[in-house]
């Protein structure tokens, strides 16, 4: 399972929404929280899966895509939850038993809203 720190391998799946998503359309312009879930679970969304889907505008609003997929993508085994930055880089990274048990909508949102404000010159990466 991928992790903090780690970088997000180029990918393309099919959302449950049925559109096709290829992470290089975002890189470096967009942040990504991707969601993987078992197939089973993606004929018939539950609880977690619509309210994250209610959502939708808050993270588009937050320069963030929201994918939830039931393909495979290397390095996240499912169900699983990864937030990264624009470049790729991973913030957050989730992985349980149970969809309903993954990290909420609202912590994601704050993710994303983390992701946003953050300042690289006081995280040291200035030159």
């Amino acid at each position: 399972m991928l992790q903090r720190g780690d970088s997000v391998p180029p990918f393309q799946v099919k959302s449950i929404r049925g559109e096709m998503f290829s992470y290089s359309s975002i890189w470096q312009r967009k942040n990504l929280v991707l969601v993987v879930i078992p197939v089973e679970e993606s004929e018939s969304p539950g609880t977690y899966i619509s309210r994250l889907v209610a959502r939708r505008s808050e993270f588009t609003a937050k320069n963030a895509e929201c994918v939830v997929t039931a393909d495979r993508v290397p390095g996240i085994d499912g169900p699983a939850v990864v937030v990264a930055d624009r470049w790729g880089e991973i913030v957050h990274a989730a992985t349980t038993s149970q969809v309903d048990a993954l990290t909420s909508p609202e912590e994601l949102l704050d993710w994303v809203d983390y992701l946003e404000r953050r300042c690289p010159e006081c995280e040291g990466e200035a030159k």
